[in-house]
């Protein structure tokens, strides 16, 4: 190896190490970390943010599980976006160790009149074992059933009773501790 190919080998591999370690001291990079962390790494601890009762047909499931609740303040009645939103587990995240394996998901969109939640999505899924109810503004109706929403101090309860689209009873009480104020794009 000639003392210039030498010299160009030592070059990119400094490159490459500075673009990793600029790439990691960014904001993005962080935010990747603690998210990895929140969302099941191994060597993250599970704070349950949720607590969730769900019965599908005669199958009972129960936990307190790390779900992500959030509320929308841009949703109207009319926009199509959700107002709440409880999703176990994170998106793209599997449950961590020890927690439920069972996954469910509720929106609930704002709604017309005061404590009037009408249009709503509740689905839950146990491999095998899954219902889903829908009740949406120009969406196709899966389902039949109602969801109550209880706010409590920053969080609430939502109580969901029905019929899946497959025939089966629903009953679930969720409830979120919380509902942490969203970042905007960018951190």
């Amino acid at each position: 190896m000639s003392l210039v190919d030498s010299q160009r080998a030592s070059f990119v591999r400094f490159a490459v190490l500075a673009a990793f370690f600029l790439f990691a001291a960014t904001p993005v990079a962080a935010q990747r970390r603690a998210a990895s962390a929140r969302r099941g790494a191994p060597s993250a601890t599970v704070t349950p943010t949720a607590d969730a009762s769900i019965t599908l047909g005669t199958a009972k499931y129960e936990g307190s599980v790390d779900a992500n609740c959030t509320r929308d303040e841009r949703a109207t009645a009319t926009n199509g976006r959700f107002y709440y939103h409880i999703m176990y587990p994170w998106f793209g995240a599997r449950p961590a160790p020890g927690q439920p394996q069972w996954r469910f998901e509720l929106d609930v969109s704002r709604p017309t009149r005061p404590g009037v939640f009408e249009h709503f999505v509740f689905s839950f899924n146990d491999g095998p074992k899954s219902g889903t109810i829908q009740n949406v503004a120009n969406g196709k109706r899966m389902g039949t059933g109602t969801v109550r929403v209880t706010p409590h101090g920053a969080g609430a309860r939502f109580d969901v009773a029905g019929r899946s689209q497959e025939g089966d009873a629903i009953r679930a009480t969720i409830d979120c501790a919380a509902f942490p104020a969203s970042e905007a794009a960018g951190g």
